[in-house]
């Protein structure tokens, strides 16, 4: 059995920033956003994680939710 993964990355790199959208999965059959922010190399790397509140019925639409905060996020980034 291989250990290479089957599903597809999510993985958005915006300006010196690398975004994960994942879904996390609830007893319930429902799923978490969650958002992990890395930025910077070697000992300056910097890994932020986000988990959001709301729980979504399908992983693919928890996944979107945390792509679409990336998004946002990295809008109010070039506001700064």
């Amino acid at each position: 059995m291989s250990n290479i993964p089957t599903h597809p990355s999510h993985t958005i790199t915006m300006d010196r920033f690398t975004f994960e959208p994942k879904a996390l999965p609830e007893a319930d059959g429902r799923f978490h956003a969650q958002l992990t922010v890395d930025s910077g190399e070697g000992t300056s790397r910097t890994q932020r994680f986000f988990t959001f509140t709301p729980l979504f019925q399908s992983a693919d639409r928890a996944i979107a939710y945390a792509a679409q905060q990336a998004c946002e996020w990295m809008k109010q980034k070039s506001l700064a």
